[in-house]
């Protein structure tokens, strides 16, 4: 089998698809992975065929491009697409994966919500595809999106199917239910702690996407974690409050603990931090998350689940899209404690901070709810379940009677040509 994936996004959004990946190619089947440039090494060392969508300089631009979109309205997310080439992006990965697509031999897997171009390929291709979730707050937010790209981009959208062969979009609410499988890469009990995923996704259970293999820990790092350091971090993107860091790092020091900051961009981190604290561009995780007293983060899931697996205490400071969703469920969950940006005040953060030190029950929770089978691997058998089967256009439920028509006639002037 041969699987052609794309995604987009900071490590959390790309990682667990570098993840699934490298399973799929253990398990014997070829993948090429489509994600940004700077991903290629990680995509390589994982036994990855890799095509760059952008460059290493074009994604940086994309990052810093990416916080106001916190506070945008509708005609912000346009002008991010158009000023970033995304519907060129869109395009390019379209091709790709049509001049790449063997009959009855390929799958296309897609990051649900940004990877259209795997639903239009599949469109064009007859092929079966695959939309993988990676955070429930894209299904919960699937009718807003449909909403935005009928106001605010369908044009440009439909111009790239027309060029694919492919007719426009009439309902593009319904045309997010028209993959052939959807997959969402969260367990069971993430799953009932807030709004469940629509009845057509499975659940596969948590991945552990790292990308700090070969990456030691630093001594400066060890020291601080023997003083039972708190870990504060707030993804590896730019889509972060401006006070994150700001007020951790105040209330690590209020509540009298040393802290070790995982951030990729030093110009987000206070210029003068604390004694007793130190900034890392990376860290690896897997070894540093069962040591820390804490972590205090922006509630990415990919941070979250690892989190919950080394059964840390978490403080969630969460601001903007998926982030306070996932600190609910990590709070109904009882596994940790969350604030809205509203809420932010360095007094309650040190307080929450010195409660989840003292939390001697995580652990225990943590350990009862991850016994479930290794996600990445359940969701490897379910996208080797499409392998070799023809399927119907994954969309056509969707045209009207006169499209159908006018599909059906195509389609019989090929076959006899």
């Amino acid at each position: 089998m041969r699987v052609i994936m794309a995604t987009h996004g900071s490590h959390g959004d790309v990682l667990p698809f570098v993840a699934l990946g490298r399973v799929l190619r253990e398990r014997g089947h070829e993948v090429e992975m489509l994600t940004h440039a700077p991903f290629g090494p990680t995509a390589e060392r994982a036994g990855l065929s890799f095509t760059a969508i952008d460059t290493p300089e074009a994604y940086e631009r994309n990052l810093a491009d990416t916080p106001p979109l916190l506070a945008a309205g509708l005609e912000r997310w346009r002008a991010y697409y158009e000023r970033n080439g995304l519907f060129e992006q869109i395009a390019f990965e379209a091709g790709r994966m049509m001049e790449r697509y063997v009959p009855g031999e390929t799958v296309l897997v897609g990051r649900h919500t940004t990877a259209m171009s795997t639903l239009f390929a599949a469109e064009a291709l007859d092929a079966p595809a695959v939309w993988v979730a990676v955070t429930p707050i894209q299904y919960m937010s699937e009718r807003g999106i449909a909403h935005m790209y009928q106001t605010t981009m369908a044009d440009r959208l439909n111009a790239i199917r027309a060029g694919l062969g492919l007719p426009p979009v009439g309902d593009w609410t319904a045309w997010f239910a028209s993959a052939h499988l959807d997959l969402a890469l969260w367990p069971e009990w993430f799953d009932k702690a807030g709004t469940p995923a629509p009845r057509r996704v499975r659940l596969m259970g948590a991945p552990l996407g790292d990308d700090t293999e070969g990456t030691e820990l630093p001594p400066e790092a060890a020291e601080l974690l023997d003083q039972g350091a708190v870990l504060v971090t707030g993804g590896t993107g730019r889509m972060l409050h401006r006070r994150f860091y700001e007020v951790a790092v105040e209330a690590c020091q209020l509540a009298g603990r040393p802290a070790l900051l995982a951030v990729r961009h030093r110009d987000l981190v206070p210029a003068r931090l604390p004694d007793g604290m130190r900034w890392f561009p990376r860290l690896p995780f897997p070894q540093v998350m069962p040591r820390v007293g804490a972590v205090v983060h922006h509630g990415g899931i990919g941070t979250m689940i690892r989190g919950v697996a080394a059964g840390t205490p978490q403080v969630v400071l969460a601001h903007g899209f998926d982030r306070s969703e996932n600190g609910a469920r990590l709070s109904a969950a009882g596994l940790g404690s969350w604030l809205p940006e509203q809420r932010w005040n360095v007094p309650e953060i040190a307080s929450l901070i010195s409660d989840a030190l003292a939390d001697a029950e995580t652990r225990r929770r943590a350990t009862a709810l991850c016994t479930a089978a290794d996600g990445l691997t359940v969701a490897a058998e379910a996208v080797e379940e499409l392998a070799g089967r023809q399927v119907a256009y994954s969309a056509r439920h969707l045209l009207t009677r006169a499209e159908q028509l006018a599909l059906g006639r195509k389609l019989i002037i090929g076959e006899t040509a």
